[in-house]
Parts: structure tokens; C-alpha cells; sequence
């Protein structure tokens, strides 16, 4: 008989979450994301946010990040983090711009 760890296992709604993530692009270009933020009606609270913030270092990483950055990566960006925070985005709503925005073809 099987040695089964069943601290192993995972539910439904785990393993649907796992499959959404592996779909999840790690980057798309700054076109893209500007796109789908726009097509969703998302740009001018992402630029009231920038417009808010008022320490210079991270207004100049806002900046470079919105205006100059070729791509957006999905995980690890501490602007994208602190810019979704602002816009009430969840993990999963995030996921879901990066898959559409990798579709978008400019």
C-alpha cells in the first residue's frame, strides 16, 4: 500500500488557483499593461496615485516605472505592489490584467 502524505493534498479551489498562476505571464511590456489598464478604466487612479506621492526617490521609481520601463514584471515590482494597493486590487484581479495584457498586441 502507498505511503500517501496528506498534508500533501490540495482542494479544488487550491488547485484551480495553482492552474490560474501557472497561466500567469512574469512580464509584459509597459504598452501592454498601459492598455489593459485602460481598457479596464484604470489609468486615471493610476495616475492619480503618482500624482499623490510625495517623496522624491519613489516619485522618480514611479515615474520610470509608469513613463520609461519597457516591461511590467508581475511579481516583485514594489511600484506595481503599492499601486494595486492604492487601486484596491486583488492577487488574483492582477493575474487576470497580466493574462489579458499578454494577448493585447500593439
Amino acid at each position: 500500500m502507498p505511503n500517501i502524505d496528506w498534508s500533501q493534498l490540495k482542494t479544488a479551489e487550491q488547485i484551480a488557483d495553482d492552474e490560474r498562476r501557472a497561466r500567469v505571464p512574469a512580464q509584459i511590456s509597459r504598452a501592454q499593461g498601459r492598455a489593459i489598464l485602460g481598457l479596464r478604466g484604470l489609468t486615471p487612479g493610476v495616475e492619480a496615485y503618482i500624482a499623490q506621492i510625495t517623496g522624491q526617490e519613489e516619485a522618480m521609481w514611479a515615474d520610470l516605472a509608469w513613463n520609461h520601463t519597457t516591461s511590467w514584471n508581475r511579481y516583485g515590482s514594489p511600484f506595481l505592489t503599492k499601486a494595486a494597493a492604492a487601486l484596491g486590487l486583488t492577487e488574483n484581479m492582477l493575474d487576470e490584467m497580466f493574462i489579458a495584457g499578454q494577448q493585447i498586441t500593439i
